[in-house]
């Protein structure tokens, strides 16, 4: 799994203009992957339902030839701005995983599950001053 993007907004910001700056992390990353193709079947998904409870949207898709799951994850404790959801978001993590790999990409969204599950972890994300706190706490 690479954490690519991090970001915190301390201000409320749409889920669209965090997503889009986060997926633009993604494509400049140096992993190969048809953006517009991969884009295509995120907004797809995001159709069907992507938010996950306790304050999680979580954009997914497989991506065919991706190496790993690949992550932007970002924060907002005043919550992100949206039309999609009825529920507060948090906390966005944007993953694109292998097409290869159900396991990869379901072992990533356990896992993004399971921290944000956990209370203490979920108050320390939110709490986070800087990218490089965000990063620690998935080490």
């Amino acid at each position: 799994m690479a954490l690519i993007y991090t970001k915190i907004y301390k201000e409320p910001e749409s889920i669209e203009f965090a997503m889009g700056y986060a997926y633009e992390a993604l494509v400049k990353s140096g992993y190969e992957f048809d953006a517009h193709k991969v884009w295509a079947s995120l907004l797809e998904r995001i159709k069907q339902g992507v938010y996950m409870g306790e304050g999680l949207y979580l954009p997914h898709t497989r991506v065919e030839g991706l190496k790993e799951p690949l992550i932007g994850f970002m924060v907002c404790p005043k919550y992100f701005t949206n039309t999609q959801v009825k529920e507060d978001v948090s906390i966005i993590c944007l993953l694109l995983s292998p097409l290869e790999s159900a396991t990869a990409h379901t072992m990533v969204i356990a896992n993004i599950a399971q921290k944000i599950l956990n209370s203490k972890w979920k108050e320390k994300v939110l709490k986070a001053k800087t990218d490089e706190e965000i990063r620690e706490l998935f080490q």
